[in-house]
């Protein structure tokens, strides 16, 4: 573990949701196990989570995952088990063969020294599970492109070539499988779809048409099922959560409905806080409802805030990943975090590969605070090891049962399961 800790203190929460997931461990487990037997999971995901001490939910989740190069060493070391694993168990269900070649169809930022790194990473992990790999660039530039990452490690990207239904490399690479890490802000990649291999996770899951609050809203029916499993109040760890859609923060269009729905959350939160005798002063977050790296969003404290936003604000809130123009907003509950590192403001991530948890980190921003969103200016990383988790549950040892891991664990599964129900109803689509 890196020097987290909550600014309050060891929370009764935590405390409570690891002691419930440690006593009914073969409930939980056989839980989990049950429902995503019904909906099997994304391929793997990541899963940024808020714990304000009284309340631990998650507030994003990626099916495209990036940051593999900060997971902590000892996760990633038991990583290709995991993964030569649950590739397996997807090759059985597929009715095919295990995948020999696996293509990574990366983002397209021949710049970002530290996504090359995680590039590298990911790469390491297939290959050293028994897989061979390389990385081929989806779109129309031909060029191919020896680039070095963080730590000067050396990446070779080709351009995807797409020929009756197949894709290939011009190094005469053959894929079986090819693994998305592009979440395809731009635009829907029609290329993609139809081909000979299995493409996960499927393109359909996409920033051009996936939504946040399809996420959330299920991820908060599965909180609700959980929390009654394991005997607490589902309130702590759910997250308040409404879309609007017809929005134009350029221009105004659709702001009174954000206004009135903002001013109703608001008073929600403020009656639930009220009934569990907190005292503190709700926040919200007005996030675009696609996208990621932390583009789009804004915290507000007051209804006013909404009411006499400058252009700087507008204009962030016109505009996502890759200029996509934000039409649809999630106002969502804010949960504060009291989780501090090296004396910043910081926050958990956790990384799945399908339905198993490999390991995790945590983002901390030195600029920004306690309602801040932290994937911006100023953000670093620290390491989260959450083997001990594991090793504490096999051996049914509670004396060394880590708490603050169980419990992201277990939040981090319940979106890896939203996540799968929003597969899931795609497919159906």
């Amino acid at each position: 573990m890196p020097n987290s800790k909550s600014a309050t203190g060891p929370t009764s929460l935590k405390n409570q949701i690891a002691h419930a997931v440690f006593e009914k461990r073969r409930e939980v487990s056989n839980w989990f196990e049950e429902r995503f037997r019904e909906t099997p999971p994304a391929f793997y995901c990541s899963v940024d989570l808020r714990d304000s001490g009284d309340k631990i939910a998650p507030v994003d989740c990626n099916l495209f995952p990036a940051g593999f190069n900060n997971i902590c060493e000892i996760d990633l070391g038991c990583a290709p088990a995991i993964f030569k694993d649950q590739i397996t168990a997807i090759a059985a269900t597929l009715g095919g063969a295990v995948p020999e070649r696996i293509l990574i169809v990366p983002e397209n930022h021949t710049e970002n020294r530290f996504y090359l790194e995680n590039l590298h990473h990911l790469a390491r992990i297939l290959e050293e599970a028994g897989f061979e790999t390389a990385l081929g660039r989806y779109g129309t530039d031909p060029q191919e492109y020896t680039l070095k990452s963080a730590s000067e490690k050396t990446i070779h990207e080709y351009p995807l070539l797409i020929t009756n239904c197949r894709a290939t490399l011009p190094n005469g690479f053959n894929p079986d499988w090819i693994l998305l890490n592009n979440d395809f802000s731009s635009g829907r990649p029609e290329g993609l779809f139809g081909l000979q291999q299995p493409v996960m996770p499927s393109p359909e899951l996409g920033w051009f048409q996936r939504r946040k609050s399809d996420h959330f809203k299920h991820y908060n029916q599965l909180a609700g099922e959980f929390a009654n499993l394991i005997g607490i109040d589902p309130w702590r760890i759910q997250i308040g959560s409404s879309p609007i859609d017809g929005v134009d923060f350029g221009t105004d269009e659709g702001l009174d409905r954000v206004i009135a729905e903002s001013e109703q959350m608001l008073e929600s939160v403020k009656s639930e806080y009220a009934k569990r005798g907190m005292v503190r002063k709700p926040a919200l977050f007005i996030k675009n409802d696609s996208g990621t790296y932390g583009m789009g969003i804004m915290v507000i404290h007051s209804i006013d805030e909404l009411k006499t936003m400058n252009r700087r604000t507008r204009n962030k809130m016109s505009m996502g990943k890759n200029k996509s123009r934000i039409d649809r907003v999630l106002i969502q509950e804010g949960i504060p975090t009291t989780l501090t590192t090296d004396g910043s403001t910081s926050e958990p991530v956790v990384y799945m590969m399908g339905s198993e948890l490999i390991g995790g980190f945590i983002r901390a921003n030195s600029e920004r605070d306690d309602m801040d969103n932290l994937n911006s200016q100023g953000m670093f990383f620290k390491k989260l090891c959450f083997k001990d988790l594991s090793d504490s549950l096999n051996d049914g040892n509670s004396d060394e049962f880590p708490h603050l891991e169980a419990v992201y664990g277990v939040i981090g599964k319940l979106s890896a399961l939203a996540a799968a129900r929003e597969l899931r109803d795609t497919q159906a689509k």
